[in-house]
């Protein structure tokens, strides 16, 4: 069964005859590869790149300024395996640290409420349930997602059963979910989200070890937090740059509307910089440049606006987000907090696998932005998927209908008294707040995109079939919904 789970996530990645990858691959490999040739000399057809500055490997932006938004650990992972010509084992990589957050999961459960199932049924079954939808992709797919839900899972099982954790495994899920929660921006901001939740769940709960789970999420918040502290130390020690996070706070406030009209209640102001992104905006008056998409990345005089701005201004309107984002709040609470929760649902109807599959301009911007000369990347010139993509509609349709199925499998055992353990009942509700939650935090911060949703909504029929393997059968079922 092992071996046909294996099997069934690795499908994409067989079927493609490779890897799969968005154009922000090529920068997390950029990066990386930096990075790597400060410790190990580079291959010879990449001398060229060993020669650019250790700035780079931090994401360079500009003269002044370094991009934090990328993961330095990722970049790693993804230049080392491209480095040995096998691309393709970031997805074995990403697989196996899947498999051993689920395992330790079901150990959890498994102690904390017998179900008589075997552990390999619990792990696998679920998997090739969810193997059926995004998950194949994810796995396949050369950036940090699959490591949302990884995070997700983790949580989860210290919050239903952590009070049953032994030693090996505290080191073991502290490390697993300390390396996840590194890797992207965004998981950061769902584990600070999900500290409360793990704090409500101690405090209606009773007996040792309960808070255990808000231990973990400090320890995870903490470490993150710190972790980009140290980042941004040694990229201003080493580069003499500031190091700058793309303000999608801003533009998102401004392309659902709260944003734009508190600036132009306030603007011209000296004391905000944002204003200067507002002038910008009305240098054009196409109404397609405000998306956010196109405010953050778009350089044409039609569209662009931010990457229009000098290097000074630029710097100045994304420091300011945190500010620019409570000043909003203040002014225009309703309308903030409506468009937040606007753009979560939002993103929690948005699951399509489209961005998982890249198109010939996707390939040839992960060529451009990964740094190497012509046809060093040509792993990703024999891809099956890229050539015909027809196919993707009928399928988001098929994976839609088995997320409304799970959905409503999942919400109805754990409602319904008696069906299930309490551990289980309560790992499989911290799924779905986490589903939530990454909502709130990917479509409020940044933008609803098909991305951020289809890579958790494959733990829907994880949890739905891992909740029906351990439903009680109906001679043990009572009216009370505690553990036996």
């Amino acid at each position: 069964m092992l071996a046909a789970t294996v099997i069934a996530c690795l499908t994409v990645l067989t079927i493609n005859r490779g890897p799969l990858v968005y154009f922000d691959t090529g920068s997390y490999f950029r990066q990386g590869n930096i990075a790597l040739s400060m410790i190990l000399p580079a291959p010879a057809p990449q001398d060229g790149i060993v020669a650019q500055s250790p700035g780079a490997a931090a994401g360079k932006d500009d003269d002044e300024t370094a991009g934090g938004s990328r993961s330095i650990v990722y970049g790693l992972l993804v230049a080392a395996f491209w480095r040995v010509d096998a691309l393709g084992g970031v997805a074995v990589v990403q697989l196996t640290l899947l498999l051993l957050a689920v395992w330790l999961a079901v150990r959890l459960l498994e102690r904390s409420a017998p179900t008589g199932r075997t552990p390999i049924v619990l792990i696998t079954l679920p998997l090739l349930a969810a193997a059926t939808t995004s998950l194949p992709f994810y796995v396949a797919y050369i950036m940090p997602d699959i490591f949302t839900s990884v995070m997700l899972i983790l949580i989860a099982a210290v919050v239903a059963s952590g009070r049953q954790i032994q030693i090996g495994e505290v080191l073991a899920i502290f490390a697993l979910g300390l390396f996840a929660v590194v890797l992207h921006p965004s998981h950061l901001g769902i584990a600070v989200l999900m500290f409360p939740l793990t704090v409500l769940a101690a405090v209606l709960r009773i007996g040792q070890g309960r808070w255990l789970a808000v231990g973990f999420m400090i320890f995870l918040s903490g470490l993150a937090m710190a972790e980009r502290k140290v980042f941004e130390v040694a990229v201003e020690t080493a580069t003499q740059k500031e190091v700058v996070y793309t303000p999608h706070i801003t533009a998102r406030l401004i392309v659902d509307g709260p944003g734009m009209a508190y600036l132009d209640d306030v603007c011209p102001s000296s004391e905000l910089a944002t204003c200067a992104l507002h002038e910008a905006l009305s240098w054009s008056d196409d109404p397609y440049r405000l998306t956010a998409s196109h405010i953050i990345f778009e350089r044409s005089e039609n569209l662009g606006s931010f990457r229009l701005m000098t290097a000074e201004d630029q710097q100045a309107v994304a420091f300011e987000q945190r500010d620019f984002f409570l000043r909003v709040l203040a002014a225009r609470p309703i309308g903030t907090v409506l468009a937040l929760a606007g753009n979560a649902t939002e993103q929690l109807l948005t699951n399509s696998v489209v961005m998982t599959i890249p198109n010939d301009v996707v390939v040839s911007n992960v060529k451009s932005l990964s740094g190497l000369p012509e046809g060093q990347f040509d792993v990703l010139d024999d891809t099956v998927l890229t050539a015909d993509q027809g196919w993707i509609g009928p399928l988001d349709t098929f994976h839609a209908v088995i997320y409304l199925i799970s959905a409503a499998i999942v919400v109805g055992l754990i409602i319904w008294p008696g069906q299930v353990a309490t551990p289980f009942r309560v790992f499989a509700l911290f799924l779905l707040l986490g589903i939530a939650v990454n909502a709130l935090v990917c479509g409020g911060v940044s933008q609803p995109a098909p991305r951020y949703g289809a890579r958790v909504m494959w733990l829907l029929p994880f949890a739905a079939t891992l909740l029906l393997l351990v439903r009680r059968p109906k001679a043990l079922r009572s009216v009370s919904a505690e553990d036996p």
